[in-house]
């Protein structure tokens, strides 16, 4: 049987192997703006329209996103490394938004230019262990009409190609 320790390193081995698509989450309270490089997002439901992301409790935006109420999802695109890094943490929330050219929709920062921006409502915040699960009704989306987002796994940015099948003849 395997330690707590153990089962935890296998788990997050096991994560590394989970490529997912980089994003910022970006909020505005107090006349501050807030954001965070997330990979912990998901499509919930078309009907209502709904989308969840998992927030570190811990994170600078974690309380301000719950008193706001309302964010954006932007879903990077693969150019847009530097965004998400300015995200990761280490600078204090309003100096992360030097990188990116953002811009603000019924005050909601939001950057334009990326791969989509998903303008959202909390509409149930659920409280798991270290993380919040945050679920919002989508009120508004927009999208390039390219696809090419910035992906995360094992540790770095990776590149993602169109997989082509051929049919059996």
């Amino acid at each position: 049987m395997l330690s707590q320790d153990q089962r935890t390193e296998h788990f997050r081995q096991s994560m590394r192997r989970l490529a997912s698509t980089v994003c910022v989450i970006s909020c505005k309270s107090g006349g501050v703006r807030y954001g965070i490089t997330v990979t912990s997002v998901t499509p919930l439901s078309f009907s209502p329209i709904s989308i969840l992301v998992c927030v570190n409790t811990k994170a600078s935006i974690s309380t301000p996103l719950k008193d706001e109420g309302r964010y954006c999802i932007n879903i990077l695109r693969a150019s847009q490394a530097d965004v998400s890094n300015s995200f990761s943490g280490g600078l204090p929330p309003e100096d992360r938004f030097g990188v990116g050219g953002w811009a603000d929709m019924d005050g909601v920062p939001y950057l334009p230019n990326a791969q989509a921006s998903l303008f959202c409502e909390i509409d149930q915040a659920i409280s798991y262990a270290t993380h919040d699960i945050i679920i919002g009704r989508v009120s508004q989306a927009s999208f390039a009409p390219d696809i090419s987002p910035l992906v995360y796994q094992n540790g770095s940015y990776a590149l993602t190609a169109p997989l082509a099948l051929q049919k059996a003849g």
